[in-house]
């Protein structure tokens, strides 16, 4: 079976001076994850920021970062969601830090989807799980709520 594929992210939105993050749920066992949310192009930010509230500023996903991100800390896993349409999107499609650098230091369109993020209502937060091969694109769904 092939991995789902995505666009391979260039782009994160600053939030001021920091990078936009989802916010995870602790596993139960095993190690912990951190994310962050990364754009392929112009065009999935634009979408991004339309259904935010926040004043988000685009900068580009830069190797020197992506690199620190791995060397730091070797016990937790680091995610990039990949073009995700709004804060509130679920599910979420997520690469390692490490194969979105790889893909970047290959010049490559391409980056295999390793995990999958969904979202606890309850909890305003998102699970992760290891994405399954047979996952497509197809089956996301997009949640966009306008609360005023």
């Amino acid at each position: 079976m092939n991995a789902l594929q995505a666009n391979t992210p260039c782009y994160v939105l600053l939030d001021g001076k920091q990078r936009l993050a989802p916010k995870l749920i602790a596993p139960d066992s095993g190690p912990q994850c951190v994310a962050i949310y990364g754009f392929s192009d112009k065009q999935p930010y634009d979408l991004f920021i339309a259904n935010s509230k926040l004043a988000l500023t685009p900068y580009p996903l830069v190797k020197g970062y992506l690199k620190n991100q791995i060397t730091e800390s070797s016990d937790v896993i680091h995610l990039v969601v990949i073009d995700a349409t709004g804060p509130q999107q679920s599910p979420l499609n997520a690469a390692t830090v490490d194969c979105v650098l790889q893909a970047q230091q290959q010049n490559a369109n391409q980056v295999s989807v390793s995990f999958r993020l969904t979202l606890d209502g309850d909890a305003k937060a998102y699970r992760v799980e290891k994405a399954s091969p047979g996952l497509d694109e197809t089956s996301q769904s997009v949640e966009t709520q306008s609360t005023a």
